[in-house]
């Protein structure tokens, strides 16, 4: 799948009563059931570690793992996927599936995710001198994120994280002050909405 080495590919089942049992706390009342009326099925569909594609591990990450998530509905809980790119407490790549729709998802300091394409649509790139090259580069693909010269992964994924709340504050900021009919509060608001604007530019 996605252009991967057969030497990858396995298949296992991943019953929902294992995701139960681990996470009793963050499916308690009705998210239970949430979770089961979204997701229809999960495998496990792919290992990239050094016996497979004979690249070494790293203290970080041992092995790379893709999980099928078979969906009930497109509507799905963000909290969901990230709990099972949580289970085996190793690096997970989720392919969320839909009726005849893919779509990526990876889980780094946040739940990452890429857009609904047909399956030959999608290829993965397995690169760099180490597993965690390779994770980073896998991170890269899903989110479609270039990480700027002296960032971390980690850092480069936070300041998409505020580009995207700062465009969301100039959108909800630019209603506010057209609708504002006080002078005073329609000055403050753009005056707001220029300090999000300037820390956008500088990013």
């Amino acid at each position: 799948m996605f252009d991967l080495p057969k030497k990858t590919q396995i298949k296992r089942n991943i019953y929902k009563k294992l995701i139960y049992e681990k996470f009793p706390k963050e499916l308690s009342g009705n998210k239970k059931e949430i979770f089961d009326k979204e997701i229809k099925k999960i495998t496990l569909i792919n290992e990239i570690s050094e016996q497979s594609i004979n690249i070494r591990p790293t203290d970080n990450v041992s092995a790379i793992f893709l999980v099928l998530i078979e969906l009930k509905t497109k509507d799905f809980t963000n909290a969901n996927i990230s709990l099972v790119s949580r289970l085996f407490g190793q690096k997970i790549l989720v392919v969320l599936k839909y009726e005849d729709e893919y779509r990526l998802s990876i889980y780094e300091t946040k739940l990452l995710l890429g857009d609904w394409k047909k399956k030959d649509e999608i290829s993965l790139i397995l690169q760099g001198l180490d597993l965690s090259n390779v994770w980073e580069n896998l991170v890269t693909q899903v989110a479609k994120i270039e990480i700027e010269e002296g960032n971390s992964l980690e850092e480069q994924i936070s300041l998409e994280a505020r580009k995207e709340k700062l465009i969301k504050l100039i959108e909800k900021t630019e209603k506010q002050a057209r609708k504002e009919s006080q002078a005073k509060k329609k000055f403050e608001l753009y005056k707001q909405l220029k300090e999000y604007k300037k820390e956008l530019e500088e990013m």
